[in-house]
């Protein structure tokens, strides 16, 4: 299937100073996205992608009006055809501009959103805390679907279980990632990788054996189901994403990745082409292959590199060299998957008692049980 992920970033301004921002201060300019811009992306994902996943990213995406996402929403509607499934919406907001009216919205048209935010720990990198978690509040007393995805830095590596107790007890779907040595991001922001990745672990197993638990815990949820041998890629990160996932700033300017790409990683601005695959063409996207594969090519005889095919390039890039592997990310993703994996294969083997398991658990094993022939595609 033709499938793709597009990263809308309508504006690179924030009303927040987050201390690891993707993006450099002088980056974070008043340009916000035109009319044109914005229809152009939409009506070129239409012409030639069968499915495509929209995020709304920033910056802080809130900061235009509701009408800009309403205007999107009609474009969407009008050439991928009204109440299509191939299309859907993500809005990941640091959630202090949250109300009723965009809540409502994003209800009515089915858009997902994310809040990046660390409840008891967010002052460590965020502001305004008190507003975000009143909106929150809000939220839960709406009864509308959100989930938070938490940022995890050096200075609070050990309280990822003190999150998980905060969100999951309280029937919020959790996120957890560690922070990269992008944009605003100081080296000391930095996780220490067997820190996090510990920690990571004693999370994942509180979750595995909560029954209670009423949320997904992401990315340990992913990393389980692709340790089953679920054919689709356990999150962006750990996938071949290059080619289906890109970036498009305020200005029209194309990017692989939202994570804060160097400019010379520019691929072209959406106005000079009548395709979007006519952006992976460019000199950029040459470079970003041939280092992709290089450092492949370094990873291909490790015995996890089917299930996270050499990790992120630009993960890579923050911590060195594109083409070199065994960073930060690559440390946190081999121990905690590898202990993720050996704990599914231990299930699946001695077959215990699955209701000691939380529910999410148990009908993915089933799942497996029932239908053993699933192999890993990745």
């Amino acid at each position: 299937m033709n499938v793709i992920t597009i990263i809308i970033k309508p504006t690179l301004s924030c009303n927040i100073d987050c201390k690891h921002c993707y993006h450099a201060p002088e980056e974070r300019t008043g340009v916000v996205m035109s009319s044109g811009t914005l229809e152009k992306i939409i009506r070129t994902a239409s012409e030639e992608y069968e499915t495509v996943w929209f995020v709304w990213h920033g910056g802080e995406p809130l900061m235009l009006p509701l009408k800009f996402y309403k205007e999107a929403i009609a474009f969407q509607e009008r050439y991928f055809g009204k109440a299509s499934h191939r299309v859907s919406n993500t809005i990941q907001t640091n959630g202090i501009l949250i109300d009723k009216k965009i809540m409502s919205f994003c209800k009515e048209k089915k858009i997902n959103v994310g809040v990046s935010f660390e409840g008891p720990c967010n002052d460590i990198l965020r502001e305004r805390t008190a507003d975000v978690q009143k909106n929150i509040e809000m939220m839960k007393m709406g009864g509308h679907m959100f989930s938070v995805n938490a940022t995890i830095c050096a200075s609070d590596t050990n309280d990822q279980l003190r999150l998980y107790d905060h969100f999951i007890k309280n029937d919020i779907a959790l996120s957890l990632s560690p922070v990269i040595l992008s944009g605003s991001a100081a080296a000391g922001m930095i996780p220490d990788a067997d820190g996090y990745a510990d920690e990571s672990i004693r999370v994942f197993n509180k979750w595995l054996y909560d029954t209670d638990a009423d949320m997904p815990l992401l990315p340990h949820m992913q990393y389980l189901l692709s340790a089953l041998g679920d054919p689709s890629p356990s999150d962006c990160a750990h996938s071949s994403c290059l080619t289906k996932w890109l970036s498009v700033y305020p200005d029209g300017d194309l990017y692989p990745c939202a994570k804060g790409c160097p400019s010379r990683f520019r691929l072209c601005n959406i106005a000079g082409i009548e395709k979007i695959s006519d952006a992976f063409l460019s000199e950029a996207m040459r470079e970003i292959f041939t280092a992709s594969i290089e450092r492949r090519e370094k990873c291909s005889s490790c015995s996890i590199f089917k299930y996270c095919n050499g990790g992120c390039s630009i993960d890579a890039l923050s911590e060195g060299s594109m083409s070199e592997n065994g960073g930060n990310s690559c440390k946190i993703f081999k121990k905690v998957f590898t202990h993720i994996l050996r704990t599914t294969e231990k299930i699946i083997q001695e077959r215990p008692d699955l209701s000691q398991y939380n529910k999410f658990v148990r009908e993915a094993i089933l799942g497996k049980l029932i239908n053993p022939k699933i192999v890993n595609t990745n």
